[in-house]
């Protein structure tokens, strides 16, 4: 074979495996960005509320990224509950986490709270504040009922479920106690 065309076919060969290189490396960045749990839910007395996703180590194909955030992420509106109440939780995936533990914060005039993203806030509570809530295990279930009986007050629920599959996560829900 001529030199000429063994040297186009080597241009060529080399040619498609930097394009492929490049395309597969940009897929890469773009799902890094794109990689972010989904959100859960929280169903009290025929109300819902999506919660807000906080810190979190998460992972897909080929791709895993992690977010700490400095406070917890909630929704704006706060859901009404009585005390003692019964929610349900709804994890987004269908694999069973492996642990699920819930912290119930009294939100304090201490605490600090800003506007976040999507109609969203992000609370930040007291220093050693987050400690001192009624910390509890659920069982590994995609869906559990939740039994809490709270003072009057705002809370932050806080759900931390872990999956081996994917990951961990932080979820943030905002509840007044009647």
């Amino acid at each position: 074979m001529n030199k000429k065309i063994k040297f186009i076919i080597l241009g060529l060969i080399l040619a498609a495996l930097i394009l492929t290189s490049v395309n597969f490396l940009s897929n890469i960045l773009i799902q890094k960005e794109i990689i972010k749990p989904p959100p859960a839910i929280l169903k009290l007395d025929g109300k819902e509320q999506v919660s807000g996703v906080g810190s979190y180590c998460w992972e897909l194909v080929f791709s895993f990224t992690c977010a700490d955030y400095s406070g917890i992420p909630t929704p704006d509106e706060p859901l009404p509950a009585n005390s003692p109440f019964m929610g349900h939780l709804i994890l987004p995936l269908e694999e069973i986490p492996q642990e699920i533990q819930i912290n119930a914060i009294r939100v304090t005039d201490d605490d600090k709270i800003e506007s976040y993203q999507n109609g969203s806030f992000m609370w930040h509570p007291k220093e050693g504040h987050m400690q001192e809530g009624n910390y509890s295990t659920l069982p590994p279930k995609r869906e559990s009922d939740i039994k809490l009986s709270l003072e009057p007050g705002i809370y932050i629920l806080e759900v931390h479920p872990i999956w081996k599959e994917k990951g961990s996560v932080c979820y943030g829900f905002l509840l007044t106690v009647q």
